[in-house]
């Protein structure tokens, strides 16, 4: 049989050339009236071409011509109106302006005018990306960026690079190309709580994870934990809302807006009732209520799923955890579907991801939450080491300036074979001004307790369900005297350092004390007692102090010594003062 009977025909679609390419791309800007598009079309160029585009952001001499070729345009674009679509003149100079020019290579020009749209039509970007939601990018469609600048909300310099300072050249200050990193999970960007989540962090949020389990035996898990386990739950459904009940309350005594549970701490219909926290005004605003076992489904399935409420959302936000545990106990779920990663974006720029345990230690997905601007991560967990996770949440920070907490369950844990039993963390957080970018917190004891992150100040704080320096409450006459606005203030802030005593150390001999800031609502604002010491005394001599001196052994706890030793020193009737609050014990020098 002759070959020629048989003509050839091309194997593969005709190629374009790069004065094609180029010649495509000006068509397509001069026709494409969204600016979101357009950028998109100009990374495209931008990462298609990058090697030659990394040569020349690295002259200085190309970095000149680019800026001044692109001056005059600049100059043109921001003198007239800004508006959610490109008009016709625009589009005809955007388009004019890809050619090569003065060794500047059209990709160059490309990037500098993906920059200059950025800057003047970012603002419109949100609403393209809301009118897609919810939006699944895929390998090259464009992604949001979150807004907030994390220096806004803290006292101190964040140890992590300065938001955007290192942005890659493929992108721009608000949307980047999706990589390959988009075909390993569904990524789902939704805009529904868009306006709900607008100043869910403030400079004076804080952030608190609830511990409320001592050990394993606290849940129902079987006597062989190498055999697969579900569903793992409370053994005392009674006693556990009573833990949790009680450790919420107090997250909202401490001022925490954002509060997490561990993970399987509860049941569904316990996760349910928690509903009602969010409805309080002394509540949290968002509440994570840990996770729970169940099975649903046709055919049924067992799930792990975290359910989180929010105020002024009657719906719950439901994440299926998709990386069942292993060790200590082999969790028997049986995870469906493609792993998703949701995305909540707030009008004011953070990007909520709820992440569940184990989820978190996959470096493919925290490689993922970095590249889609997660920088609020709330975690559930139940893991007997919290040490793996320090790496991933550094990473989250230091890449994206994120916020992390993560709440782990329970404090002892037998371990897997290895003896003496290990207490683990309690919770993990991340912030960019702590030195290390992560705080591992762990408590004095294996206690049901709080611990709390302050946005503003990074401080960290762990308060015990058992504080014996707790404010004792106020009698019945108390009650009807209303705080003075400035005590209500300092009585919020002060409530976040209560704390358990803890002893000195053996080789350590101190004197247990306690002193009284004694504040008073006077005719121009509070005012404060303080006593002098006589001359003669071998102890801080002459000093002006608060009254109050050592304890004696019929006193119960600090407030009881410092309320003894003022009615002993000025007179003062201990049954006049309302207590506002505790602050942590500290060793004073003579």
């Amino acid at each position: 049989m002759s070959a020629a009977a048989y003509p050839c025909s091309p194997c593969v679609a005709p190629l374009q050339s790069p004065a094609e390419r180029l010649e495509a791309l000006r068509a397509t800007v001069r026709n494409e009236p969204d600016p979101l598009v357009t950028v998109t079309h100009l990374l495209h160029l931008c990462r298609d071409e990058h090697r030659v585009l990394w040569e020349q952001v690295g002259s200085p001499s190309i970095r000149a011509t680019i800026e001044n070729e692109l001056a005059a345009l600049r100059t043109q674009i921001r003198s007239r109106p800004a508006t959610a679509t490109l008009d016709a003149w625009v589009r005809e100079a955007l388009a004019q302006a890809l050619r090569p020019v003065g060794g500047a290579a059209p990709v160059a020009i490309a990037h500098g005018l993906a920059q200059l749209l950025d800057e003047r039509y970012g603002d419109f970007f949100t609403d393209s990306f809301r009118r897609r939601s919810p939006y699944q990018p895929g390998v090259g469609d464009p992604v949001p960026l979150g807004g907030p600048d994390i220096r806004a909300v803290l006292d101190m310099r964040p140890t992590s690079p300065p938001w955007r300072l290192a942005n890659r050249l493929d992108e721009t200050r608000r949307v980047r190309l999706a990589g390959g990193w988009a075909t390993q999970f569904r990524i789902v960007f939704d805009y529904s709580l868009f306006d709900t989540l607008n100043g869910v962090i403030t400079a004076d949020t804080i952030i608190a994870t609830c511990h409320p389990n001592r050990t394993l035996t606290e849940f129902n898990l079987p006597p062989d934990t190498t055999q697969p386990t579900y569903p793992v739950a409370p053994g005392d459904l009674v006693q556990q809302r009573c833990h949790l009940e009680r450790l919420i309350g107090l997250a909202g005594d401490a001022g925490a807006s954002i509060v997490v549970l561990p993970e399987l701490c509860l049941t569904e219909a316990l996760a349910a009732e928690l509903q009602d926290w969010v409805r309080r005004t002394d509540g949290p605003r968002l509440l994570v209520a840990g996770s729970y076992h169940h099975a649903d489904g046709v055919p049924v399935r067992r799930r792990n799923t975290a359910i989180t409420w929010i105020r002024g959302l009657d719906r719950p936000l439901t994440h299926d955890k998709h990386s069942p545990a292993q060790q200590p106990i082999l969790e028997d779920i049986q995870p469906q579907g493609w792993p998703e990663i949701r995305v909540y974006v707030g009008a004011d720029g953070w990007h909520l991801v709820i992440a569940l345990c184990r989820d978190l230690l996959n470096p493919e997905a925290v490689h993922t939450l970095a590249e889609i601007g997660a920088n609020l991560v709330l975690v559930p967990a139940m893991s007997e080491s919290l040490a793996p996770f320090t790496g991933q949440i550094a990473h989250l920070v230091s890449s994206g300036q994120a916020l992390v907490a993560l709440a782990n369950n329970p404090a002892d844990w037998a371990g897997t074979g290895a003896e003496p039993p290990h207490r683990a963390a309690r919770a993990l957080f991340g912030h960019p001004g702590l030195g290390q970018q992560t705080r591992l917190v762990s408590s004095p004891d294996a206690a049901p307790g709080v611990a709390t992150l302050s946005v503003r100040s990074g401080m960290i704080d762990w308060i015990s369900a058992h504080c014996p320096d707790a404010p004792a409450p106020a009698s019945a006459d108390q009650s009807l005297v209303p705080l003075p606005g400035w005590a209500a203030r300092l009585a919020a802030n002060v409530r976040r350092y209560r704390q358990p005593e803890q002893q000195p150390p053996e080789p350590v001999t101190l004197r247990r004390a306690a002193v009284l800031v004694l504040l008073t609502d006077g005719a121009t604002g509070p005012t404060v007692l303080l006593t002098e010491r006589a001359a003669d005394l071998r102890d801080y001599p002459g000093r002006l102090v608060f009254p109050g001196g050592v304890s004696d052994p019929q006193d119960t706890n600090a407030v009881s010594t410092a309320l003894r030793e003022t009615r002993e020193e000025v007179g003062l009737d201990p049954g006049s003062v309302q207590i506002l609050g505790v602050l942590p014990a500290l060793v004073l020098q003579p």
